[in-house]
C-alpha cells in the first residue's frame, strides 16, 4: 500500500517511528481545511498562513501526545487549531464580542454553494462570493461561526464537529441551524449596504453632471 493511502493513524506510527518526512502527507491532507477553520476567525491573509504553520508545528512537536484510543487524528488536529486561534486573540486583543442567537424562525436558508463543481467557470465571481461569505462569518459569534466554517468549509459530518468542539450533537444541529439563518440576514445587510453605496455614488456622479451643464 503506498503511504499516501495509509490512514492519518497510521502515518503518524510511521512518523513516530523515525520516517519523519512522512508527516509532509498529514500537512497536505489538512493545510486546506486548517487554513479555511483558521480563516473564518482571522480575515487576515498572511496571520491565517502563520497560525496555520503553526498548528502543524506544535501538532509535529506534541505528536507523542496522540492517541488513536482517545479519537481520530482529525479531531485531535482542529483542536490543536482552535487553541492556536484561541491563543491568538486573547494576545491580539481582539476577541469577538459574543452576540446573542437570534431567535428568528422559519425555513432553514441554503447556504452557498462555493464549490468549484457548482460553477466551473465562474472563479472571479465564486472568489468574490467568498470573500463577502467570510466577511459576514467574521461577525458571528465564535461557536456559531467554527461549527458553520467546518461544517461548509471542511466537509465535517455533525458528530465529527461535536467531538472536535467538545459539544453535544444536538448543540451541534442547532448552531448550524441558527447560523445559517444569523450569516444570510448578515449577508443580506452586506448586500443592501453595497446596494446604498451604489446609490449613492451614482446620484452623486448625476448630480455633478447637472451642475457642469
Amino acid at each position: 500500500m503506498a503511504f499516501r493511502d495509509q490512514s492519518d493513524e497510521a502515518l503518524v506510527q510511521r512518523v513516530r517511528s523515525g520516517e519523519r518526512e512522512l508527516f509532509g502527507v498529514l500537512v497536505d491532507r489538512y493545510k486546506r481545511g486548517i487554513a479555511n477553520f483558521i480563516g473564518a476567525t482571522v480575515r487576515n491573509s498572511s496571520e491565517t498562513a502563520d497560525l496555520s504553520q503553526e498548528t502543524f508545528l506544535r501538532a509535529y512537536a506534541h505528536l507523542g501526545t496522540f492517541n488513536p484510543q482517545l479519537g481520530k487524528f482529525s479531531t485531535w488536529i482542529y483542536q490543536i487549531a482552535r487553541n492556536v486561534i484561541r491563543t491568538y486573540l486573547a494576545k491580539s486583543l481582539r476577541a469577538p464580542q459574543l452576540a446573542e442567537l437570534s431567535a428568528e424562525h422559519g425555513i432553514e436558508t441554503a447556504f452557498p454553494d462555493l464549490s468549484r463543481d457548482a460553477d466551473p467557470a465562474g472563479g472571479v465571481l465564486r472568489e468574490e462570493a467568498e470573500r463577502e461569505l467570510r466577511a459576514a462569518l467574521a461577525e458571528l459569534p465564535e461557536r456559531t461561526r467554527t461549527v458553520l466554517a467546518l461544517r461548509y468549509f471542511d466537509n465535517m459530518e455533525y458528530q465529527t464537529i461535536a467531538s472536535t468542539l467538545g459539544l453535544s450533537l444536538g448543540n451541534v444541529k442547532t448552531l448550524i441551524h441558527r447560523g445559517k439563518i444569523a450569516l444570510t440576514k448578515k449577508m443580506r445587510e452586506r448586500e443592501a449596504g453595497a446596494q446604498n453605496a451604489l446609490s449613492y455614488d451614482r446620484a452623486k456622479r448625476g448630480a455633478g453632471a447637472l451642475l457642469i451643464v
